[in-house]
């Protein structure tokens, strides 16, 4: 389900928040309370729990993507297991 959409940042108390897209929450069957990871450095990756295991596939794409110099299938983030 690939799309582009600019969203702004909006405060919530001290936090900058950004609203997660209706689509992609529904085709990924996420609610309020759903937990996600997020990595971060150049850009900005948020995968939903039940996808994790793409984090382990991807690795070498995650870090390429995000500025991490790594060896080949393995990732400089602290991975959930």
């Amino acid at each position: 389900m690939p799309a582009k959409e600019k969203r702004k940042i909006m405060k919530h108390g001290t936090s900058g928040v950004v609203a997660v897209p209706k689509a992609y929450r529904d085709y990924h069957n996420l609610t309020c309370g759903t937990e996600v990871t997020i990595l971060y450095d150049s850009l900005l990756l948020i995968i939903p729990k039940n996808l994790e295991k793409l984090l382990h596939e991807k690795a070498a794409l995650i870090d390429a993507l995000l500025g991490q110099s790594t060896e080949a299938g393995t990732t400089g983030y602290s991975l959930p297991q």
